[in-house]
This record gives structure tokens, sequence and C-alpha cells, in this order.
């Protein structure tokens, strides 16, 4: 089997692309075997570094193989620790994510400073296999790549920023790392993984799903795909003809970011929506093979002492939103009932859709799937 770099999605024939087999999206132990090869091999986002600036504050990242949490320590760096006690395997830290001086487990009492080391562990002394040395929170790969934080679970994983080196190119009028997070939202919706991460890579969807509030604007007969890579998929859909997106500090609105909506989906399973001066980003986790936890992040400029846009601005967004999210979260989960039937099968796809196409040549080659007929 040739390896994803041999392969050139530059020549991805469109004209017989398919989708994956139906049972791919509803199977557990298909699910089981992506949590293996996939999600424990990859580089998965947490969220945003800026969004934990103090030492002590931490985000939290959870699906079926892994509990850890973004830990910024006292000398500003970014750790990613397990959350499960090396006692016996309460989590520690809140689901929600905060900030603590140390991180202690509620069940029995041990206690972490924010590298993970062992402070203290109440009547542990006269336990012979006691070592406090051995009982450190385990410490992953980090890495921060466009103002959001990775960790992956493989030690010896090629680092993320030269496997998106084009694509932050591509990028760089957005200035994403400096963009503030607005508002973050969290969702379960009732679908495979996949299911929820290939809608939010195509647009052939708009005037379907969204007619009345996307299509409007970035109508479905302008997308643009783009040549993805071996980490990544994009495509643009320009604005209509005559509308500009919010412009920038100094009313920049004849700037080129400014008149379309751009969409990279990086792998295994985030997305980036990029309008003007404002940017989406989209995490996807498998709770079990038909249900996801969609979390979701709006990301605005600022200046030193307040955050752009202003605060009605900032709640018309959410609810636009929201609206959307409403949208996909009823299609994708009409689209998991439909793939569990038993009359379902692969379909050839549109041009429009060559980053699903992109994707489903990634998942076959991790996975050693063959193409469905």
């Amino acid at each position: 089997m040739p390896s994803f770099s041999d392969i050139n999605l530059n020549q991805l024939d469109m004209r017989a692309a398919m989708s994956l087999a139906p049972d791919q999206y509803t199977r557990q132990d298909v699910l089981n075997a992506e949590l293996e090869k996939i999600f424990a091999r990859e580089w998965l986002c947490v969220g945003r570094a800026a969004d934990i600036p103090e030492p002590g504050d931490y985000l939290v990242f959870d699906h079926p193989r892994v509990a850890v949490m973004a830990v910024r320590q006292k000398n500003g760096d970014i750790a990613v620790l397990s959350r499960v006690c090396r006692h016996r395997g309460a989590l520690v830290a809140e689901d929600s994510g905060g900030s603590a001086r140390l991180f202690v487990c509620p069940y029995h009492k041990w206690t972490y400073d924010l590298d993970g080391t062992l402070r203290g562990a109440p009547a542990m002394s006269e336990n012979s296999a006691f070592d406090r040395t051995d009982c450190a929170l385990p410490r992953f790969r980090t890495e921060i790549w466009q103002g959001f934080v990775f960790f992956s679970l493989d030690p010896n994983i090629a680092p993320l920023a030269p496997k998106l080196a084009a694509l932050s190119e591509r990028l760089a009028a957005y200035d994403l790392a400096e963009l503030a997070t607005g508002f973050t939202l969290e969702e379960i919706w009732d679908s495979n993984w996949k299911v929820a991460f290939e809608n939010s890579c195509e647009s052939y969807h708009h005037m379907g799903v969204h007619g009345s509030t996307l299509e409007p604007i970035f109508p479905t007969g302008g997308v643009r795909c783009e040549p993805g890579s071996e980490a990544f998929n994009i495509h643009a859909v320009p604005t209509i003809a005559g509308f500009t997106l919010g412009g920038a500090e100094g009313n920049a609105n004849d700037r080129p970011e400014n008149r379309a909506l751009v969409v990279a989906g990086i792998y295994p399973a985030m997305t980036i929506a990029l309008t003007g001066p404002t940017a989406t980003w989209f995490s996807f986790t498998p709770i079990d093979a038909g249900h996801t936890r969609v979390r979701v992040g709006w990301l605005v400029r600022h200046s030193d002492d307040h955050i752009l846009p202003r605060p009605d601005q900032l709640a018309r967004d959410r609810a636009l939103l929201a609206t959307v999210l409403r949208e996909d979260r009823a299609s994708c989960a009409a689209v998991q009932r439909g793939l569990a039937t038993a009359d379902a099968a692969a379909g050839p796809l549109s041009p429009l859709e060559q980053p699903v196409a992109e994707f489903a040549q990634y998942l076959r080659q991790r996975l050693g799937l063959t193409e469905a007929r």
C-alpha cells in the first residue's frame, strides 16, 4: 500500500470519487479502530492558548480513550497532562476547565503540582510499593500552532507546524494567531464524528441546509476547492457580488479576505472557517459511533484593552452561529439515521465535495480501507 505522501491529491479524480461505505459511520468497531490508528497517533486540538493566560489556568479535552488538560505553567509554557489520578483512576480538574494552584483528586485527595508532579498522598507512607516520583501525571507532546494548543499521545509523532506550513501561508492574511476568543459553544450531536467533520468541510450543502442563513451570502455555486495535503483540505466561497464582510481595523473592506468564506479542515477532526475579521473553529470529538461532542470557538480581532466587535455585535454573531449549528445538527442527525438503514450505500461525490473525497482518501490510508463501489 502506498504511503500518503505517494498519493497526489492534485490528481484526485473527482469524476470517480465515492463516499465511504455507510457502515464506516455506524459501527463501534470502526470507531475503536479510528481511536487506535488515528486519534492515538495524530495531533488533536485542545483549544486556544490565549484562553489560559495565567499560571494554573487550564482547558480540558476528553474522548473515549483519553482525558487530558492543557495547563499554563509557572514559567509561561503550556503542558498537556493526563487528568487521570495515578492512585485509582479518578479524574482531576473540572470538566469545564478553570484555574487552580494545585490539582487535587476529589477521591482520596492526592495532590499534584501544575507540572503534574505528585505533591501529596495521604496515608501512603507505609506502603513500600509507593514511590512519589513514579506517580506524576503523564505529560504528552504539545505544540502551539496559530494560537491553538495541540497535543498527541504519540511521543514520536512528527512536529505539526511543518505539516501545516502550506496552510499557514494560505491563511497568513488573517492573523489567526492574534485573534481573541469572543465566545465558545459546546453541543452533543446525534451523528458520527466523520459525518459532522465532513459536513463542516464542504459548502455544497449551503443551498439545502442553510438556505436562509449562509446561502444568500456564500452561495453554493461559487464554491472553489483548492488542493489539500496529507494534513488538511481547503475550499473558498466568495461572497455575493457587492457584499463585503465586516471590515478589519481601518475599515479595509476591500481586502480579499473580506470577500470570501475560507474553510480549512485539519485532520483528523478540526475545522477553521474564516470570514474576514472573524474566524470560527470547530472540534469534533467522538463519544461513540453515533454521537459527537462539538466544540466551537468564535474568534475576533482585538486591541490591547478591549475585544472587538462590541458586545451587542457579539450577541448577534452568537445568535447567528447558534442558528447555523442548529441547522447542521439536525441535518447531520438525519444523515446518521439514513446511513444506518439497510439500503444505504456509498454515493458518488460532486466536484464541490473535493474536501470530502480527500478526507476519505486520508481515512482509507490510515485504516487500510478499499474504496467502496
